[in-house]
């Protein structure tokens, strides 16, 4: 078992740099610059749209107000879901083929299900309140302003809020970001202290959380969005690589957020991780640790779990050790390369430079 340091408490990158003895006086103005007064990921305020209803798509709604005629329930609902309609009647909750209108007939059933209806209710007190739509959905929209302000030539998405029946809390698809919104009722809620511990373990009920919606959907959806063009699990260090490119753009598509918020911690939980950055990079740098090229091992830095599950990283640790220290590399390696714009950094595809600017703290 490594030693864990639990005194020295570093707060931000700022503070981080500014320890790094080993630096001459200005190598460390010039980090110190580029990490606190770094312009290039400013979005001016001509980028971020408009409040715009049209942007976001209330599934929940849509078959709550679906039209009592069969055909007429089963014209409303595909012109109003388009491309979405057909994932959440085939994929996400698997009751019918999108082009029967038997399946929108299901719809409705689903909803005043004695199963379903307390859940929707719940949801309409919490996460899917009008203020907490309003104010979730303007936060992504602005995140997905400032991706496209950065990354011009990619594509956006538009927000779908639903009840996934607790099957996805996150759905990308190429033209939608289904959003499960029982998914985020808050711990305490009863609906969420009644499911099953066995399938929804206590340190996963802990992050269900309203306000973990924006960091939450815009982190899955960035991990998809890429995953075809640059995920690669073939090495520990090159899905290193992926979560900090992912978990760099999310910081800068959510500027407001807190570090926390967006690694789905708690702050206890950051500030643990910050403590003992250096015995945590001294369990995943030997280089078969490193370079390790079985998912079922590495994998463990990445996953969802109670805590991260390998070596001697202790239980009190949080999960997905691997994202933060992922997203300490690329931190590092853009401060010391001010030229790079962040599609120089989505398209790097080498780890090694990564791996080289890095300084634990």
């Amino acid at each position: 078992m490594i030693s864990f340091n639990r005194q020295t408490i570093l707060t931000t990158h700022c503070s981080r740099a500014q320890r790094l003895s080993l630096l001459s006086a200005g190598a460390m103005a010039c980090i110190l610059f580029n990490s606190c007064s770094d312009g290039r990921w400013d979005v001016p305020e001509s980028a971020l749209q408009p409040e715009d209803a049209s942007r976001t798509l209330d599934v929940r709604k849509i078959i709550a107000e679906l039209p009592e005629n069969a055909e007429e329930a089963f014209a409303t609902w595909t012109a109003t879901t388009g491309a979405f309609g057909p994932f959440y009647t085939e994929d996400i909750l698997r009751i019918g083929a999108a082009d029967s209108s038997k399946t929108v007939e299901k719809l409705k059933q689903f909803r005043i299900h004695p199963d379903v209806s307390p859940i929707e209710l719940a949801i309409e007190s919490t996460s899917g309140s009008a203020s907490n739509l309003a104010q979730n959905g303007r936060q992504l929209c602005l995140g997905f302003d400032r991706f496209h302000h950065l990354l011009p030539n990619e594509i956006t998405t538009r927000i779908a809020w639903m009840n996934s029946g607790f099957n996805f809390a996150v759905y990308p698809t190429s033209t939608h970001l289904g959003i499960g919104l029982e998914w985020f009722l808050g711990p305490e809620h009863p609906v969420v202290q009644s499911l099953p511990p066995s399938m929804f373990p206590q340190y996963m009920r802990a992050k269900m959380k309203p306000d973990r919606v924006p960091a939450t959907a815009l982190r899955g959806w960035l991990l998809v969005h890429f995953s075809e063009r640059f995920y690669d699990s073939s090495q520990c260090v090159n899905e290193l690589l992926y979560w900090g490119k992912m978990m760099f753009l999310l910081q800068k598509c959510l500027p407001n957020t807190s570090l926390s918020n967006l690694l789905d911690w708690s702050e206890e939980d950051l500030q643990w991780a910050q403590k003992n950055e250096r015995s945590i990079w001294l369990e995943l740098q030997p280089q078969d640790m490193l370079f390790n090229s079985n998912r079922l091992e590495f994998g463990r830095w990445f996953d969802e779990a109670p805590f991260t599950r390998i070596g001697g990283i202790p239980q009190e640790g949080p999960d997905r050790l691997g994202a933060w220290l992922g997203l300490r590399m690329v931190s590092d390696f853009m401060d010391e390369n001010p030229e790079w714009t962040m599609s120089d950094l989505i398209n790097l595809q080498d780890p090694l430079p990564i791996i080289k600017s890095y300084r634990p703290a």
